[in-house]
């Protein structure tokens, strides 16, 4: 399966605002059934468009369109990416979340495993987190299936309870 990261850019996320038509016409992919992916409302559409507007510089840390060749057309399928470049010990958050009707495609798998090289793709990156909600079993699955470890979890106030995951260069 062919699936490809298109990076965030303000005209992306203002076309994503107006609607998901207005994105996949720039895009040039067919509509999802459904949009937009669970844990990717306006908050953190708007949050994306602040982080770009502020500093442009950022965009390769930040979010990317998840497009894929399902059902014999590219059509966008999820979102992805970083929560910002890495902190002074190495460290970069990844995070991804597909529409549910595209689960269990090997499309997340894909999705991550982009992630990771491009994470390590600059020097500065030795370790990449990411976390979960303890009861996505699948989600939890395909970190591990990744390469990522159970490090430990934590209550999040909106969350709820969180799996937390870590991958180490090397």
């Amino acid at each position: 399966m062919a699936t490809r990261l298109v990076r965030f850019s303000v005209d992306l996320l203002e076309a994503e605002a107006r609607s998901t038509g207005a994105l996949c016409a720039m895009l040039q992919v067919a509509e999802p059934g459904s949009w937009p992916p669970p844990f990717n409302d306006a908050g953190v559409r708007d949050w994306f468009l602040d982080q770009l507007r502020s500093d442009a510089e950022r965009a390769r840390w930040l979010g990317y369109y998840v497009i894929s060749s399902v059902d014999g057309a590219e059509t966008l399928v999820g979102t992805a990416g970083y929560k910002g470049p890495p902190v002074a010990d190495g460290k970069v958050e990844i995070g991804y979340s597909l529409v549910g009707a595209y689960h269990r495609r090997g499309i997340g798998s894909e999705v991550v495993g982009q992630l990771v090289s491009g994470a390590f793709s600059d020097p500065r990156v030795r370790r990449i987190t990411a976390e979960t909600p303890m009861s996505f079993g699948a989600s939890r699955g395909l970190l591990e299936k990744c390469g990522f470890r159970l490090t430990g979890q934590k209550l999040d106030p909106e969350e709820g309870e969180l799996a937390l995951y870590e991958y180490v260069r090397g």
